[in-house]
């Protein structure tokens, strides 16, 4: 019996690395086909490729805490619900309740670590489908966002948290530096809002 679980368990791990390798070459194709097909709009610039890391870092979080979930066995529907409804307490509580960044990441965070314990314990122990959990996940961060607030909401930029955003962080030692069309030295750079 052990001595099917392990090979359960060295079947398991070799999948997992089977897939992320797929995961990785896909990456490196996709992104080498979009140089070669986009190669006079200057796409292979290391400022372009820092430009997607930059625009899509709350996406990648949530991309790499799904793909743990998936790489053990599990499944999560609800991080896209989830991640609308944080931002929309976010935006609502900077413009609306006058409150700070600070609390608000705080508070936000606590909501976080909320729903996925509250999942979690339906999960785990009440033994209920995880498909079934986070759908219903799902439709209740999904509608959360309509019940905090009806109306659009435009955040103000002069909390702390909008001025950390503009921090550039220049890449060291010139690397991907190039002149721009008016003959320019442009350094690449990265916002400080990725390191975090």
């Amino acid at each position: 019996m052990k001595n099917t679980l392990a090979d359960r368990k060295k079947s398991r791990i070799g999948s997992n690395t089977v897939m992320l390798m797929i995961t990785i070459a896909l990456f490196v194709l996709l992104y080498g086909a979009g140089c070669l097909m986009y190669a006079d709009k200057e796409f292979g610039r290391l400022q372009n490729f820092l430009n997607v890391m930059i625009n899509n870092a709350g996406l990648i979080i949530v991309a790499c805490g799904v793909t743990c979930v998936m790489l053990t066995g599990g499944i999560d529907i609800s991080v896209g619900s989830v991640v609308a409804m944080t931002c929309m307490f976010m935006s609502v509580g900077l413009a609306e309740w006058g409150m700070s960044s600070g609390v608000l990441i705080a508070l936000i965070l606590l909501i976080g670590v909320v729903f996925g314990a509250v999942q979690g314990f339906c999960i785990a122990y009440l033994e209920i489908q995880p498909f079934i959990v986070t759908m219903a996940g799902l439709f209740f961060a999904r509608g959360m966002p309509a019940v905090i607030s009806t109306q659009q909401v435009s955040v103000p930029f002069e909390s702390w948290f909008g001025q950390l955003s503009q921090i550039k962080c220049e890449i060291p030692f010139g690397i991907g530096a190039y002149l721009n069309k008016k003959g320019v030295l442009v350094t690449p750079y990265v916002r400080i809002t990725l390191f975090i």
